[in-house]
């Protein structure tokens, strides 16, 4: 079979499946902490720069995941086969959540108010390595308190996105 064809029919069954899930493109790149590049890329079955994808990405993946599929789904479509529905996650033990993460950083993240993040990516279209940094802050932080810490914010996030790679989120206000 076509490479090329495989892909396309991945990307159209991303597609498809996001337009049956009624979200737009903007709203998968959101959920995923990616810009919309790499979710055009996905759904035109080839990379940004034009040249075909060669291997399932971690965006790929979670993608899948983003629309109720096994993780493996990605590569069944591209066998002809279609995609696995996933079932309901059990929570691993120690996690309340069911998440794969190590249950101190699970804690972390389930904890307090998400105040902002921001994803650096260290490896090209097929290199899906990378650093996620999420700002926490108190349930009941003060007006005061969120102005201090958001100029502390503002430096620190700014050395993150100077680290080599490509930065997913804007340089907001």
């Amino acid at each position: 079979m076509e490479p090329e064809r495989d892909w396309k029919r991945l990307g159209d069954a991303f597609a498809e499946a996001r337009k049956a899930a009624d979200l737009t493109q903007v709203e998968v790149a959101e959920r995923l902490s990616v810009t919309r590049t790499p979710i055009q890329a996905i759904e035109r079955g080839r990379q940004a720069n034009g040249s075909a994808f060669t291997k399932v990405t971690a965006t790929m993946r979670a993608y899948a995941r983003l629309l109720g599929w096994t993780e493996d789904s990605p590569a069944r479509i591209l066998r002809g086969e279609e995609p696995e529905p996933a079932s309901q996650p059990t929570a691993a033990p120690g996690s309340e959540s069911g998440s794969d993460l190590p249950p101190a950083v699970d804690r972390e993240l389930r904890s307090g108010k998400t105040l902002d993040h921001t994803v650096v990516h260290l490896g090209g279209e097929d290199d899906d390595t990378r650093i996620i940094v999420v700002l926490k802050g108190a349930e009941d932080i003060s007006e005061e308190e969120l102005d201090e810490l958001w100029k502390k914010w503002s430096k620190t996030r700014r050395h993150i996105q100077a680290i080599p790679g490509e930065s997913d989120t804007p340089q907001d206000s």
